[in-house]
């Protein structure tokens, strides 16, 4: 979020956590560009801070950095719960502790803070821009700052930020004669009041060409904001659109859950998301905090308890995660069994979770009460009872039910026609989420209908599962004061018993409920089935591509761990470039099998230690399109995998092989994996060469690009490698929702 060429002014030392530090005020430091927010101050301060935290946007938090008052006011309608809104004042003051430097003290207790006093502040007023700065108009912010130094140095400006709505640029211009520098007294903002975009520090005030400065400025940093903003609503519609698309191929039958999970994950730009139940996480991807998870299901039980009759809404919620934040969406689908999707936050600038408005949260809105987003790998679903009439051949009616491809949703409308008219009061079918039962396991109320809070007691489920070990439909009867009539049959996969559906009957029930309960438990293990044999067959292949690319590793000397590196960093560009799901996929796919041609490569000529010859050099460039045809053969590999294999040697410039295209002309999957397989094979060793350093590495992606490399995707490659998240553990390069 900043970027600065010169160390800032030095704050004041930070009060610890604790040490006089109110209930009313928070310490933050302005992070750097996309990292989270740094505060102190205790676990209490936290909270009461949080209602205001997430109101923050970039641009308030460079507008405190440069010395303006920034004033937040307590929302009329909030989009999540936040504990202690109830409480919230109804401002708060976000100012810097120093004018211009990086540590910013929130306020909410209504008085004045006393801090040192700024420069004077003068206001902008209209000057005409002289020819040298005329160039400056279409520069982004960064550039333009720096080509306007030597005019803003004769100005008398000591220093200067500019913010385009992402990233601060601040920028020293103290004379080198100056030791210390000479103090900044003044100041002038850079654009209109409360619509400021940097600030220009100076000496004295400020004179004719300090202003024209200022107004060349605010041309391309307004310009370079409005198109973030742009960029900002058109990644969230695409990213919409991909929830949505992958929710439509869940009900198809052509997806995992994991795929629609992924896709939320994407849109709220979160390091990780699970779906959890009120017994803990069915699903998981991305990078999550174990104990933040386990504490985010114990407040979704909460949540759904018992007394809670109205859905309940989105939950932000501070567990203690460093820089981070959860939020809670329920899923409040009829089909959707206690859900929630719970997503790891970065702290940082998100005014998304304020707005209700914000296209995020109709998304999420609509993706919540989307049946098809409530199904884990056994399913997550619950239908209620009303609305169903009952067809005049139940049978017929049970048999169809398959289309749904969703087990949980084939279980939920069977036991809807079996319940009411059909005879019973109330149907559950229940699963063991750990898989195969095996004696008194967990079991998950998958889905529902009617009355089933006998079915929920604990004896009564040990007792069902107990009958479904034979293998076969039954009648039960449960003793007691009112006696409870049970048909029982389990659902089989692969001859093991998964799941059990249960009817609960005030009365016994007529001879023909055992057999229409067996053809709704046949349709439900047939759904299971089918989606087990979708995963397994999405990890052969995965696992296929993956033991190739390690065996042409070993096979061409290449330093053991190339194919995971490689498939991790292309991984995590594509995200940061928001990719969709299956460009993920096939982006993985194409760096493992990268150089599958080099397997028909001479050994003399692959293992060479010196330098080639032309003739060794054109047959050792054959093994892109020897790689692309021996997959194009197969007739099953997708079209992004074959271009990635084809076309990674490419040049930016058209100098590169097979087919020398250049520029955007060459795919954008293939212009992505030849960023990071130069970085590899740059910040590897090889047989032929040590290992460059980080620095010289970095230095040296800088010079090719826009000659051999994409500049685009060098400057996203080094933004994700310069990133607090960068430090975090690798994501596993297998992943079964990316099929």
């Amino acid at each position: 979020m900043a970027r600065r060429t010169d160390p800032p002014i030095t704050p004041p030392a930070r009060p610890e956590p604790g040490s006089g530090t109110g209930t009313d005020h928070l310490h933050l430091t302005l992070p750097e560009r996309g990292g989270p927010l740094d505060w102190s101050g205790p676990r209490a301060v936290r909270h009461a801070a949080l209602p205001w935290l997430v109101m923050l946007g970039t641009l308030d938090l460079h507008r405190a950095a440069w010395g303006e008052r920034v004033t937040l006011r307590r929302p009329r309608h909030r989009a999540v719960r936040l504990a202690g809104a109830h409480r919230q004042a109804l401002c708060a003051v976000l100012e810097a502790a120093v004018p211009g430097g990086p540590e910013l003290r929130l306020d909410w207790s209504g008085r004045p803070a006393r801090h040192a006093a700024g420069p004077a502040l003068h206001a902008a007023r209209p000057a005409d821009l002289p020819a040298e700065l005329l160039g400056c108009l279409t520069l982004p912010p960064a550039q333009a700052l720096d080509a306007a130094a030597p005019f803003l140095r004769r100005a008398g400006v000591l220093r200067a930020q500019l913010s385009d709505g992402e990233e601060l640029t601040d920028l020293h211009l103290h004379p080198a004669t100056l030791a210390p520098p000479a103090p900044a007294l003044h100041a002038l903002n850079i654009g209109p009041p409360q619509a400021t975009l940097g600030r220009l520090w100076l000496g004295a005030p400020p004179g004719p060409d300090a202003h024209a400065a200022a107004h060349a400025l605010f041309v391309p940093a307004r310009a370079a904001a409005r198109q973030s903003e742009l960029t900002r609503v058109a990644r969230a519609a695409r990213l919409s659109l991909d929830l949505q698309g992958a929710a439509q191929a869940l009900r198809d039958g052509h997806a995992l859950p994991e795929e629609a999970l992924q896709a939320a994950q994407r849109l709220t730009r979160a390091r990780g998301a699970a779906l959890l139940t009120t017994r803990g996480a069915l699903l998981q991807t991305g990078t999550l905090d174990a104990p933040a998870l386990r504490c985010a299901a114990r407040s979704l039980r909460l949540m759904r308890g018992p007394g809670r009759a109205a859905p309940p809404t989105p939950a932000l919620l501070d567990l203690g995660t460093p820089g981070g934040w959860t939020l809670l969406v329920p899923l409040t689908s009829p089909e959707a069994a206690g859900g929630a999707w719970a997503f790891q936050l970065d702290a940082s600038a998100q005014p998304w979770l304020s707005d209700p408005d914000d296209l995020i949260w109709d998304t999420l809105g609509r993706a919540a009460r989307d049946p098809a987003h409530a199904t884990g790998p056994r399913g997550l679903e619950r239908r209620q009872e009303g609305g169903v009439t009952l067809s005049p051949t139940l049978l017929s009616v049970l048999g169809s039910l398959g289309d749904s491809q969703i087990p949980s949703q084939i279980a939920g409308r069977g036991l809807s026609h079996l319940t009411g008219d059909g005879g019973a009061v109330g149907g559950a079918y229940l699963t063991a989420p750990g898989g195969p039962v095996a004696g008194d396991a967990g079991r998950d109320l998958a889905a529902s209908a009617g009355r089933v809070t006998a079915l929920r007691a604990p004896e009564v489920q040990t007792e069902l599962w107990r009958a479904s070990g034979q293998g076969e439909a039954r009648q039960l009867t449960l003793p007691g004061p009112a006696p409870a009539f049970l048909s029982v049959s389990p659902v089989q996969v692969g001859g093991q018993t998964t799941g059990v559906l249960a009817l609960l009957h005030a009365a016994p029930p007529p001879p023909a409920t055992l057999p229409l309960l067996s053809v709704l438990a046949g349709q439900v293990g047939k759904a299971s089935e089918q989606q087990r044999v979708l995963r397994d067959l999405a990890q052969v292949r995965e696992q296929t591509f993956r033991v190739l690319g390690r065996v042409l590793e070993y096979r061409s000397f290449e330093t053991k761990g190339h194919t995971d590196r490689v498939t991790a960093l292309a991984l995590r560009l594509g995200q940061a470039l928001d990719l969709p799901s299956t460009q993920l996929a096939h982006l993985r796919w194409g760096a493992y099998l990268h150089d599958l041609g080099k397997i028909a490569i001479a050994d003399d000529v692959l293992h060479k230690q010196g330098a080639l010859t032309a003739p060794e050099r054109r047959w050792m460039r054959r093994h892109v399109t020897i790689g692309e045809t021996l997959l194009r053969e197969q007739g099953l590999v997708p079209t992004e995998v074959l271009q990635i294999v084809r076309h990674h040697h490419e040049r930016w410039d058209g100098t590169g092989y097979p087919d020398g295209l250049s520029g955007r002309d060459i795919p954008l999957l293939a212009r992505l994996f030849a960023v990071v397989d130069v970085f590899d094979a740059l910040s590897s060793e090889r047989p032929y060469k040590a290992p460059w350093s980080r620095a010289d590495t970095l230095r040296e992606l800088r010079r090719v690009s826009g000659t051999h490399l994409d500049p685009d995707l060098v400057e996203t490659f080094l933004i994700m490698l310069e990133s607090p998240a960068w430090s975090g553990p690798p994501a596993e390069p297998f992943d079964t929702a990316l099929h």
